[in-house]
């Protein structure tokens, strides 16, 4: 006589652990935009001597083939990068000559690159269009990118990791975070440098992405007509 109440219950409390369940895998995968400003009054920025291709890798390098260890841009800036601590993708290193990268924008195939900009963030301002990044591993293996783009927003909530954002081409366009996560890191196949945009007063008025696409035959082209270029061949480039 009991056995249908009991199993109608017993179906309730399975479909409630099952909402639940679900419940804490969403929030577990947001999608976060980590803030890299920093209300300090120094600024940190020194690339007066930027140390060449093979004594940087030299220093970073470490044997791990599949981590990156190093971000470097031609005559603006050369710089070490660590990893997230695990379950902290809101993580950015207060190391003054030293960036992060994005792990949740590594499991959608984009190498993210964060720092924040009264320290090694400082140097991203420098970077243009139709420059070169080079990305480095931990077993001396090089990746190329030509940045193709520098998109900027302001943001609504500025220190939220969740804030939501204004375009600042012109388009006044809003988006979540969730969505500029998407337009920015989860394309995949490139490189993004992420800082903040320092306005206002305020040290995380607005985000600033560089985004870098591979390098492939146009690497070799311009390598064949420039000197500084060759340089890295003779080191042995892998490219992407």
């Amino acid at each position: 006589m009991l056995s249908f109440p009991i199993s109608k219950l017993l179906q309730a409390s399975l479909l409630a652990a099952s909402l639940i369940g679900s419940a804490i895998g969403m929030h577990h995968f947001k999608k976060i935009l980590p803030t890299t400003g920093y209300a300090s009054s120094i600024v940190f920025k020194d690339n007066s001597a930027v140390e060449s291709l093979q004594d940087f890798v030299r220093l970073v390098e470490n044997g791990q083939k599949n981590t990156v260890v190093g971000i470097y841009v031609p005559g603006k800036f050369a710089l070490p990068v660590g990893q997230q601590p695990k379950g902290n993708a809101g993580f950015v290193t207060r190391e003054s000559n030293k960036a992060t990268q994005f792990d949740l924008a590594n499991q959608y195939g984009t190498v993210g690159i964060l720092a924040h900009n009264d320290l090694a963030g400082s140097e991203f301002a420098d970077v243009g269009s139709d420059e070169y990044a080079i990305v480095v591993y931990g077993d001396g293996h090089l990746e190329y990118y030509v940045i193709r783009n520098i998109e900027k927003y302001q943001a609504l909530s500025p220190t939220s990791t969740y804030s939501d954002f204004v375009n600042l081409d012109g388009s006044g366009k809003q988006l979540s975070a969730s969505q500029l996560f998407n337009n920015v890191y989860g394309a995949g196949d490139r490189l993004v440098l992420q800082n903040c945009i320092d306005a206002h007063g305020n040290p995380y008025w607005g985000r600033m992405f560089i985004i870098a696409e591979p390098a492939t035959r146009q690497v070799l082209s311009v390598m064949q007509r420039t000197t500084f270029l060759l340089e890295f061949a003779s080191f042995g480039l892998a490219y992407h």
